[in-house]
């Protein structure tokens, strides 16, 4: 499948806030920007209860949980972008927002693309039998996107630069780019998954409607988990 969107995407942000309407231009993703975007995507999830929760009391001081987490996220970014599209929302030289989609055509995320994108540093911090437990956790947060027999575009990802959180980013990002990607090359269907119960009144409010609300489990924490889809 080929992309619409090899060219620069470029909207005007109408939903930010503040008196200035902003440019946000959308381009793929290169390793030139590695630093800065590897910085605002563990940042913007700093405390989410995936990648958060499930470990917190394993470690005895911030310092040390804060070096695992930082090692998880950039071995995430590394792996998922392995397979699926990233692209980055830049504004004033920043970079604001981060995307990372995956198409109906693109393969899933395997325990390869971990092995290769910082694994090996996970597993020296909870061992290989925890590392387990938590892919498989990962995995379940999908298998009701996964059920879904219609030809589909995941929103894997969407991170918002912290220091720009809460001023329409967001939502600029699905409405602007994210939604006109999807349909100019022929997508239906859209759908995001969510552990943070904050983030369900945010999805709801752009569009998308709710599949289903469930609880998991990993490491005797709970985190619950919603799934949504936008017809297009």
């Amino acid at each position: 499948m080929k992309l619409q969107a090899e060219s620069l995407f470029t909207c005007v942000g109408q939903r930010l806030t503040g008196i200035e309407l902003q440019m946000i231009e959308y381009k793929r993703y290169d390793k030139s920007y590695e630093d800065e975007v590897l910085k605002v995507f563990t940042e913007s999830f700093v405390n989410y209860p995936l990648f958060w929760g499930v470990f917190e009391e394993r470690f005895k001081s911030e310092v040390k949980l804060r070096g695992f987490y930082d090692c998880l996220m950039k071995g995430i970014f590394k792996a998922t972008i392995r397979k699926d599209d990233c692209y980055i929302g830049i504004s004033d030289g920043k970079v604001k927002v981060i995307v990372i989609i995956e198409k109906p055509s693109d393969k899933p995320v395997g325990f390869w693309d971990y092995a290769v994108s910082g694994m090996a540093g996970i597993i020296a911090r909870i061992g290989l039998r925890d590392t387990l437990k938590f892919m498989e956790m990962s995995d379940k947060t999908e298998i009701v996107v996964k059920s879904i027999r219609e030809p589909r575009w995941h929103l894997y990802f969407l991170a918002v630069n912290p220091n720009y959180q809460k001023q329409g980013y967001g939502t600029g990002a699905i409405q602007d780019f994210v939604i006109p990607l999807v349909k100019s090359n022929g997508g239906k269907l859209l759908t995001v998954t969510t552990n943070a119960e904050k983030n369900v009144a945010f999805y709801t409010n752009n569009g998308f409607s709710l599949v289903k609300e469930e609880t998991l489990e990993c490491n005797a924490k709970t985190i619950g988990n919603w799934t949504f889809r936008m017809d297009l």
